[in-house]
């Protein structure tokens, strides 16, 4: 995807400097959101029989898909590293905020997979309808893109009511800027990542008692 991308857009984005990078950074990011996400509902759904059989802790389907979710992210650094190398983008002493990225990354997607199994409980079709949402939403996010071409008009809506720009920012700081972020970028993304796994896991433990009975 990343070879594709940097193919199809580099001379169209000449401005973006290791453009490779600034992809790949932000795919990362976005491969771990949506894979998380969207296993969390159908491991919920598979679990169904386990449910009626012995006790498992409803949240546990969510934890699961965040963990393993994890580990393909931090695997994922191995092919950036190397992509980095290559397009000599140099690793700055920011780089140390990437696990702080990570971590609230990670607490971001939980909440709203909390909060789309929760759904996709009461309504089935949810889980396709969010495939629908993901591919608007990436598009929506600075992922293949610089964000300086958006107009200004446009990035409010876009940027600022947009949670997964503030964390794929928080995580190309790290990684592809090189550059520490600013009170204001940590507030932003870290009250955007409690607040919804707050939201999530009160939502999700108030229902739980109800999912043996119609997954």
């Amino acid at each position: 995807m990343m070879i594709v991308l940097t193919l199809a857009f580099s001379s169209l984005f000449r401005t973006t400097q290791a453009f490779a990078t600034y992809v790949l950074s932000g795919l990362i990011v976005w491969t771990f959101f949506s894979q998380t996400t969207t296993t969390a509902m159908m491991h919920l759904a598979w679990g169904g029989a386990l449910m009626n059989r012995i006790y498992v802790p409803r949240t546990a389907f969510a934890i699961s898909s965040v963990g393993t979710g994890l580990v393909n992210l931090v695997l994922s650094l191995i092919p950036l590293g190397l992509v980095m190398a290559v397009t000599a983008t140099p690793i700055r002493p920011a780089f140390a905020m990437l696990p702080l990225a990570i971590a609230m990354l990670a607490l971001f997607a939980l909440g709203v997979a909390l909060l789309l199994s929760t759904l996709a409980v009461y309504f089935p079709d949810v889980a396709e309808m969010y495939q629908v949402v993901l591919l608007a939403w990436m598009y929506l996010t600075p992922i293949i893109y610089p964000e300086e071409i958006v107009p200004a008009a446009y990035q409010i809506w876009m940027f600022t009511l947009n949670p997964m720009y503030h964390l794929v920012k928080l995580f190309r700081l790290a990684v592809y800027y090189g550059a520490w972020p600013g009170l204001t970028e940590l507030a932003a993304a870290g009250a955007l990542s409690l607040g919804t796994l707050v939201i999530g896991w009160v939502v999700f433990t108030k229902r739980a008692d109800e999912f043996a009975y119609r997954v």
